[in-house]
């Protein structure tokens, strides 16, 4: 089975190839986070093959991808955007999901979105009445606790 011990020595390793790669190359990637989504993409392929692998360590992996692709996006997009900040998190939690358990939940799809398209009303009223407080709730709100 692949388990911790086995899965925290290849993550290590694959950073200190994409560090080294960094070193060598004009490659621009964070080599954590290089690392950390190397890992859970060979687990899941392992997964899918299968070969004995802990879906909870995958979970963990991919949920640290998620979190590390909504600070990338932050850092990218304007801060309007931030406003589908909460739909993607759960859009992408949802994808993690349907990977690990190999099964649509249909409600989820229903529920999703119907969160993009509040999402999307408070986006295009942003600037207007009560919108206005709520979008700038929202793209505050990592910002001041």
């Amino acid at each position: 089975m692949v388990d911790l011990s086995v899965t925290l020595l290849g993550v290590t390793l694959l950073f200190a190839i994409f560090l080294g790669l960094r070193s060598l190359s004009s490659l621009r990637v964070c080599a954590l986070c290089a690392a950390t989504a190397t890992s859970w993409i060979v687990l899941v392929v392992l997964f899918y093959l299968g070969t004995p692998v802990d879906p909870t360590l995958v979970g963990i992996l991919m949920g640290g991808s998620v979190v590390g692709i909504m600070y990338l996006l932050e850092q990218k997009l304007s801060a309007d955007y931030i406003i589908f900040k909460l739909s993607f998190f759960l859009t992408s939690v949802t994808i993690v999901y349907f990977v690990l358990e190999k099964s649509v939940a249909y409600q989820a799809l229903i529920i999703l979105a119907v969160i993009w398209i509040l999402s999307f009303v408070v986006y295009v009223n942003r600037s207007t009445g009560k919108f206005k407080s709520i979008g700038k709730r929202i793209i505050e709100c990592c910002k001041n606790w």
